[in-house]
């Protein structure tokens, strides 16, 4: 076999991944490595999932009982989520408040939680 045979055999052509628009650029330089941590990601879903069964809750019940935020880390922390967990909880709990103070209308059935946490450039 040819020296430019064994070339071609080892050189795949893969199409160039898709880059971020600037405005949608992570800020933190860790930012990139969140999709790595998956314990950090599972938190961020479970906040989101959270916040889905108080924004139901509320709508059913037309109040949200004070001290639902607490008792859920109060639950987290008892069963010994890791702490990459409970950061990606945090971390999507504060971007949600964050964009809600911001003016946005945040739905989290439809929010796209991950991106969100790594827009705002979070990192484990």
């Amino acid at each position: 076999m040819s020296s430019s045979e064994q070339t071609a055999r080892r050189i795949a052509s893969y199409p160039s991944p898709p880059t971020a628009p600037p405005s949608l650029t992570p800020t933190s330089p860790d930012a990139g490595t969140l999709t790595k941590n998956r314990t950090y990601l599972n938190g961020a879903i479970a906040a989101q999932a959270y916040l889905r069964r108080t924004r139901t809750a509320m709508r059913t019940h037309g109040q949200c009982r004070p001290g639902m935020l607490r008792e859920e880390l109060q639950h987290l922390s008892a069963h010994a989520f890791p702490p990459a967990f409970i950061k990606g909880f945090m971390d999507a709990i504060d971007a949600y408040v964050s964009m809600s103070l911001g003016g946005r209308d945040v739905d989290p059935q439809t929010w796209d939680v991950l991106a969100a946490v790594e827009r705002r450039g979070y990192s484990q």
